[in-house]
């Protein structure tokens, strides 16, 4: 098989293979078979806009062809499930979490007839959905129905970003599930993928169906409470509806905020550690103001999707400051799971088509922000959270980018108006991070205004706080067999500190369900 470039106008509707075959002078009686494998916008300055695709051709006389052409060889991937084991399964593996860790280890398992037990913390979809409206109209927040937990965890009220930087031909994977689930094919080959909140949850709800389909059982609104263990090995789990499973394979995919899990598990004596997460605030933007700097001059009447962008920085100070999960067209939504808290995130639709653009910039944070201590981390979280609603008065605390800059500068809401569907109060937000945080965001600030003009300017506001960007402890794990000291617990995911979004945590979620599968034969007779 080869693998070829061709380049289009934006504003070109054919079929980039048929373009790729008459550019390059193909016999299209030598094609067997065309695949588009990617696609990027090139969209620099001085240049008409246009699309580099990646096809790959399985071709008659491909030596000919890869003299002729500028090609390379490339091979065609086919994911292979590890033989299953022999040892005896003495009960069904249970998996903590339905998020997209949990989701592909349970997909995994029951396609090769392990029939896994899901215990999900919060509801199924639907009902998720009606509590998330619920909470963004009222303000009154459920603790169990929320934006960070139930079927299809945090993910499934975000962008939907499938853009992940490891490379592993599982990525592959899982963007086909997706697909067969109802994700649009173009997921495959896109630069940087999305599905956006309104089509994810349908896709969620699809896979489920399936595992359910497939032998596998899922049990929602049911809290891991406690976890058993006899001389070092896991033997029963109990569960928030005053149940019992007995339990030696348990895979733990818990999410990033399922605080009171993290304690329950360090009582137990699973081996953790704190680890550094980031902090910050939610950036507001004219999404035309986005375009307009990302596209610079672009042709009247060209149609581009609406423009992303991706920032870092390293302060004087020594620490990392960057854009985190940015939405294109997109909106600040409420994202606690605590009563008595602010929490912000980003979500996006499909269709990227809101007024606003919105980004987490965050700061870096370690043990020197945060203090020593296995929970220090979580109850760092958890005290910005408290404030930000406390100053707020329950409203998400905000305030210009220019004013936060520059006190002289004016604090009113003017072309940007904040998404934040519970209101916002406009007041100075520097009290919500430490003095090394706030140099550190002040002088990424202005190094960004030098190379994005306008950036800290035209209205652009922060509405605070972000403190979900990932686990701020890692549940510790045997490298190569994922397994915990604890024998039988397979931590995994953005919960366990391994993964962060949707794709890199799903990849995780299959390597534990592979080494179950890899060590157990499916189990039989087992109810």
């Amino acid at each position: 098989m080869l693998r070829i470039e061709v380049h289009t106008p934006v504003s070109d509707q054919a079929d980039p293979i048929e373009t790729a075959i008459r550019e390059h002078h193909i016999k299209a009686a030598d094609v067997h078979s065309a695949e588009i494998v990617h696609r990027s916008l090139d969209a620099r300055a001085k240049r008409a806009p246009r699309y580099d695709w990646q096809i790959d051709l399985e071709l008659e006389n491909e030596a000919f062809y890869l003299k002729k052409l500028k090609a390379r060889h490339t091979e065609p991937y086919h994911y292979q499930v590890p033989e299953a084991g022999s040892e005896v399964l003495e009960t069904r593996p249970v998996i903590a979490g339905f998020g997209p860790a949990g989701m592909a280890a349970a997909y995994l398992l029951a396609a090769k007839g392990y029939r896994p037990i899901v215990v999900e913390r919060g509801p199924a979809i639907e009902d998720r959905k009606a509590a998330v409206d619920s909470y963004w109209k009222t303000g009154v927040l459920d603790p169990e129905r929320n934006v960070q937990f139930g079927e299809g965890g945090a993910g499934a009220f975000s962008d939907g970003k499938l853009t992940t930087r490891v490379k592993d031909p599982r990525v592959r994977l899982i963007l086909t599930e997706l697909v067969k689930a109802g994700a649009d094919p173009s997921i495959m080959w896109m630069n940087h993928p999305h599905i956006g909140t309104d089509a994810l949850c349908g896709i969620d709800e699809n896979l489920r169906k399936a595992i359910e389909r497939m032998g596998g059982e899922v049990r929602f609104m049911t809290k891991l409470e406690q976890i058993v263990t006899d001389h070092g090995s896991l033997k029963e789990v109990k569960l928030s509806d005053g149940s019992v499973l007995p339990c030696r394979m348990l895979i733990l995919a818990i999410g990033h905020s399922a605080r009171d899990t993290f304690r329950m598990l360090a009582e137990c004596g699973v081996p953790m550690e704190a680890k550094q997460f980031a902090v910050g605030f939610r950036a507001e933007h004219l999404q035309s103001f986005i375009n307009a700097r990302q596209y610079r001059s672009i042709p009247e009447g060209t149609v581009l999707p609406a423009a992303e962008y991706h920032l870092s920085h390293t302060s004087s100070l020594g620490k990392g400051v960057y854009s985190f999960c940015m939405c294109p067209g997109g909106y600040v939504v409420a994202a606690a799971s605590e009563k008595d808290t602010v929490v912000v995130n980003g979500m996006s639709y499909a269709a990227r088509d809101g007024r606003n653009a919105n980004s987490a910039l965050v700061i870096q944070t370690d043990a020197s922000d945060f203090g020593k201590g296995l929970m220090a981390g979580v109850e760092f979280q958890e005290r910005m959270e408290h404030l930000a609603f406390e100053m707020g008065n329950g409203k998400a605390p905000c305030e210009t980018i220019a004013h936060y800059l520059d006190p002289s500068a004016g604090n009113e809401i003017s072309d940007v108006l904040p998404t934040y569907p519970l209101g916002v109060k406009m007041l100075d937000l520097h009290p919500l991070l430490n003095e090394r945080m706030n140099q550190s965001l002040a002088e990424m600030l202005v190094h960004t205004e030098k190379i994005f003009p306008g950036f800290t300017k035209n209205g652009a506001l922060f509405t605070g706080v972000e403190t979900r960007t990932s686990s701020p402890v890692r549940i510790l794990r045997n490298l190569s067999t994922m397994e915990s000291e604890v024998a039988g617990l397979y931590p995994c995911g953005e919960g366990a500190g391994y993964s962060g979004g949707i794709v890199s945590s799903a990849i995780d979620g299959v390597k534990a369900a592979e080494q179950i599968i890899a060590r157990f034969a499916p189990p039989e007779g087992l109810e």
